[in-house]
């Protein structure tokens, strides 16, 4: 994946939505060569961390039934090839699994399914550098390529920062190494992202790295807090701490038995939204079916076959904001 450097002019141009993870099934491991023996050991290092990205939980990694399956990867793999690491130039091993099949086995694993449609994270990054404390930006090759990374890893898409005259304004380097909330949160009202995150990455007496800051989504605050010796360990640390508390929220566990869900969509003009707000439903990995059970002018009354409980399956809707909730209970509005 791509991590996400926006324009500001976009950024300010859309409302907050959650951003389409195209590559979710995708998973680049380190090779040595390319060699079979290399290969083996390296499809089940990506298989595996494939299950924990979709699953959101980093616990997916020791479920007997996802262990039994390391020992065969090539049933789950479409495509394999190699490719040169962007950092270090060192070989890799990019594999794209089956989605249906990796689904299926997280389903029968009784393991959620959090899907590509994520919340996208405004990252405010400070880190100390040969004793120099400096806010990053996308520009940063070797701090942010590390970064994206372990983001990466888990499925977690990024917007950084401009780092214009009013983001220095805004958020002073002096404040968000201080970690000010108040100031993380005002100078983020410019981006429309979903959750801002903060943090600062620096040495430890003794060796080491140190990070700690915050995720701030909605309502709520996760702190993060990690320690490692090399960068990457600590990294992929608070990379996992995101994942786990965005995925509660918004991956999905399928039920032992199929419900169903009545609902009304208005605003439904023409035949390419309707076939547009049909397909949308059907990307949704918890809605089997959509049964149209009336027509009356641009109002559909549908009903859906669910594979997980409504208040799941809607707050992934929600979070893409292509149907708005309404005054009245179960009657939204689509917004092509």
């Amino acid at each position: 994946m791509r991590i996400i450097g926006l324009l500001l002019v976009w950024c300010l141009s859309l409302s907050a939505q959650a951003v389409m993870v195209s590559d979710l099934y995708e998973m680049q491991v380190a090779v040595a060569d390319q060699s079979v023996a290399s290969r083996a050991p390296a499809m089940q290092e990506a298989l595996m961390l494939v299950l924990v990205k979709v699953a959101g939980e980093q616990s997916a990694a020791h479920h007997e039934l996802l262990q039994q399956q390391l020992s065969n990867p090539d049933v789950f793999v479409k495509s394999f090839r190699y490719v040169r690491d962007e950092a270090d130039g060192s070989l890799q091993l990019k594999v794209t699994f089956a989605q249906n099949l990796i689904d299926d086995l997280l389903r029968q694993a009784q393991l959620p399914v959090w899907g590509k449609s994520r919340p996208l994270v405004l990252l405010w990054q400070a880190v100390e550098d040969n004793r120099q404390r400096r806010v990053l930006n996308q520009n940063e090759q070797q701090w942010r390529l590390q970064l994206e990374r372990a983001m990466d890893e888990r499925g977690i898409p990024l917007l950084w920062p401009a780092l214009d005259l009013e983001d220095e304004l805004a958020l002073p380097a002096g404040s968000l190494w201080g970690l000010f909330r108040a100031d993380v949160r005002k100078a983020s009202e410019r981006y429309m992202a979903d959750a801002q995150m903060a943090g600062r990455l620096a040495p430890v007496a003794g060796g080491g790295f140190a990070y700690r800051g915050f995720l701030l989504h909605r309502d709520e605050t996760l702190e993060l807090s990690a320690e490692g010796d090399e960068v990457a360990v600590v990294l992929r640390q608070i990379a996992d701490q995101v994942a786990v508390f965005l995925a509660q929220r918004y991956a999905v566990r399928s039920q032992n038995e199929a419900s169903g869900q009545m609902i009304m969509v208005s605003d439904v003009d023409n035949f390419r939204q309707y076939h547009e707000l049909l397909a949308y439903l059907l990307s949704n990995n918890a809605i089997d079916q959509v049964h149209i059970r009336s027509v009356d002018n641009n109002n559909l009354i549908l009903e859906l076959d669910l594979a997980a409980d409504w208040n799941q399956v809607w707050s992934v809707l929600a979070l893409d904001r292509r149907l708005v909730a309404t005054d009245q209970p179960q009657v939204y509005r689509w917004q092509p």
